[in-house]
């Protein structure tokens, strides 16, 4: 079993990331990075992509694996399948703190992400 963070390159991520980290040292199991690619189809923009996140992750989970896929129909069923892959016991999510008209129109990635996975969210707001 795993500890997974849904992983973007925002103060939202980086929040994600940092609880991940320690949710992973409480639970003594690993810990893995899903990211869902922006959907270029130029090989070498993929290659880019997939080493900005890897730098950015090693920065402050050395240790973390990195999962990354092309967006497949869209980017919340790709970070789906790769929650489902790795074994996730707990998936980390960021978020933000939002209005209430922020809250009702909730990006509908994390919206998503919410109600279909099967196994503990832990929210965490960024500061």
């Amino acid at each position: 079993m795993t500890v997974a963070v849904v992983h973007n390159q925002s103060d939202e991520g980086r929040s994600a990331l940092v609880a991940g980290v320690r949710e992973a040292r409480t639970r003594a199991t690993d810990l893995v990075v899903v990211h869902a690619l922006s959907g270029s189809p130029d090989p070498g923009a993929q290659a880019q992509e997939v080493a900005a996140v890897q730098v950015a992750v090693r920065a402050v989970a050395p240790d973390a694996r990195v999962e990354a896929a092309q967006p497949d129909p869209d980017s919340t069923s790709t970070l789906l399948a790769l929650i489902d892959k790795v074994d996730a016991e707990l998936v980390v999510i960021g978020s933000r703190h939002r209005s209430a008209v922020g809250k009702f129109l909730m990006g509908q990635t994390v919206q998503r992400l919410l109600l279909e996975i099967p196994v503990e969210i832990l929210l965490v707001k960024s500061r």
